[in-house]
């Protein structure tokens, strides 16, 4: 038995860009990252001055190309810190929904559901429901009209192990996400 778990990027439109089902549901959110493709290509653009992120919730590191939620900015209330947080929530909304609609359309994939098959057999699982929940998306096919699945997702903080290197792409992302702060709290 396999409890499905997986890490998917979407866009603004939840279509899935990319899903990775390798690892089971004992494996942390961040230790997925690192060790993704996705990772290595924001990190290729990063290195060539592209100025692009990704959002991810609490549970990952902050990182050049990783935006993530300012600790503790609901404390100061009205601080850039606090907008930018409040604004970068209302983005994730997306992948939530994106996760809740999957798991609504193909239920195998619900928190409480196990797959009775190998792991490398899940992982083709999750792969098709993902290829067929953009395709439904193409064509228009509406959700079922069930309850939209919760999605299940628990985090927690984890330390990433970082050199010398990763820790100034630490800094220099904390740096760029306290612009994007600013930068939010000007045009609000």
């Amino acid at each position: 038995m396999f409890r499905p778990y997986y890490i998917i990027f979407c866009d603004s439109d939840c279509r899935i860009i990319n899903v990775n089902p390798k690892y089971g549901g004992a494996t942390h959110d961040a230790f997925i990252w690192e060790n993704s493709c996705i990772n290595e290509f924001m990190q290729g653009l990063h290195r060539n001055h592209e100025q692009v992120w990704l959002l991810g919730d609490s549970g990952y590191p902050q990182w050049p190309w990783l935006m993530t939620p300012i600790p503790d900015a609901a404390a100061v209330e009205g601080s850039p810190e606090a907008k930018y947080t409040t604004i970068h929530g209302k983005c994730r909304v997306v992948i939530e929904n994106t996760f809740g609609r999957l798991k609504n359309r193909w239920r195998c994939l619900s928190k409480d559901r196990t797959l009775h098959y190998a792991p490398v057999k899940c992982a083709k699982i999750i792969t098709a429901c993902s290829v067929l929940h953009n395709l439904a998306l193409d064509f228009g096919v509406p959700d079922p009209d069930d309850e939209v699945a919760e999605s299940g997702v628990e985090y927690t903080m984890l330390e990433v192990p970082r050199d010398h290197g990763a820790r100034d792409d630490l800094i220099r992302g904390k740096a760029i996400r306290s612009l994007l702060a600013d930068r939010i709290n000007r045009l609000h």
